[in-house]
C-alpha cells in the first residue's frame, strides 16, 4: 500500500502545481513557461533540509498576505497588492507540498532500508504530513484564484486571508514532514557502519518491543563489535533483524 501511496502523493503535488499555473495563465494571459517558478529540486539526501527551508518561506509568504490585508479601508490598489500576496502564498504552498512529498518519499525509502518499527512510524508521520501539505496547498490555490476573480476589495481580502491560512498550514505540515524524514533517515544512518551512532542505536534497542534480556544481548553485541567494521555490520544487521 505504501509503495502505491507515495507516487500518488508526488503526482498530486505535480497536479496542484500544474493547476495553479493554469489558473495564473488564465488570469494574466501569460503562458510563457519560463516565467513559472518551480519547487526546489530535491534529492534523497537533502529533501528534509529543503522541506524545512521551504516551510519557512511559505510562512513568510503567508505573513505578507496578513500585512497586505491590514488596511482598515482597502482601496483598489490595496486589493491588487493583496491579490499578488495571495498568489505568492499559494505559490509557496504548492512548493511546500511538492517538497513535503519528496521528504515523505525519503522517509519511506529509509524505512524500507531498515525495516524496523521506529523508522516505519517516522515514515507514516511523514506521509500524513505530506498529505496535509497537499490538501493545504490545494485550498491555498483555490483561495488565491478566488481573490484574483474578485472586484470588491473586502472580498479580495477575505480570499487572501483564506490563502494565507492555508499556506501557513502547508508550511506547518511541510516542517512536520521534514522532521519525520530526518528521524527516519537518522535511524537508517545509525544502523550502518559509516553512520554508526552507538548512543542512538542503544536508544532504538531500548525503545523496541522486545524482552529486557534481548535488549541487553543486543547492547553487548553492539559494544563488542563497535571497533571492528565487519563485525559491526553483522551486529547491526542482527539488531535490525530482531527489531523488525
Amino acid at each position: 500500500m505504501r509503495k502505491l501511496l507515495l507516487p500518488i502523493l508526488i503526482l498530486a503535488a505535480a497536479a496542484i502545481a500544474w493547476w495553479w499555473y493554469q489558473q495564473q495563465a488564465a488570469v494574466t494571459g501569460n503562458t510563457d513557461s519560463e516565467t513559472v517558478e518551480t519547487a526546489p529540486e530535491t534529492s534523497p539526501e537533502n529533501a528534509a533540509d529543503i522541506a524545512e527551508e521551504t516551510a519557512g518561506d511559505t510562512a513568510e509568504a503567508a505573513e505578507e498576505v496578513a500585512e497586505e490585508t491590514s488596511a482598515e479601508q482597502p482601496t483598489e490598489s490595496d486589493a491588487e497588492d493583496t491579490t499578488d500576496a495571495a498568489n505568492e502564498a499559494a505559490d509557496a504552498a504548492a512548493d511546500a507540498a511538492a517538497v513535503a512529498a519528496d521528504a515523505a518519499a525519503e522517509a519511506v525509502q529509509a524505512s524500507e532500508e531498515t525495516d524496523i518499527t521506529a523508522a516505519d512510524a517516522a515514515a507514516q508521520e511523514a506521509e500524513a504530513a505530506a498529505e496535509a501539505a497537499l490538501d493545504a496547498a490545494d485550498r491555498a490555490a483555490d483561495a488565491a484564484a478566488n481573490a484574483s476573480n474578485q472586484d470588491a476589495p473586502a472580498a479580495v481580502e477575505d480570499s487572501a486571508d483564506a490563502a494565507a491560512s492555508a499556506a501557513e498550514e502547508a508550511a506547518t505540515a511541510t516542517d512536520e514532514a521534514a522532521d519525520a524524514a530526518s528521524a527516519a533517515t537518522g535511524i537508517e544512518a545509525a544502523l550502518t557502519p559509516d553512520g554508526f551512532d552507538a548512543e542512538k542505536v542503544n536508544e532504538l534497542i531500548e525503545s523496541a518491543s522486545i524482552s529486557d534480556a534481548q535488549k541487553a544481548t543486543l547492547k553487548r553485541l553492539i559494544e563488542s563489535a563497535s571497533s571492528n567494521p565487519d563485525l559491526l555490520r553483522a551486529a547491526l544487521d542482527q539488531v535490525k533483524s530482531v527489531m523488525k
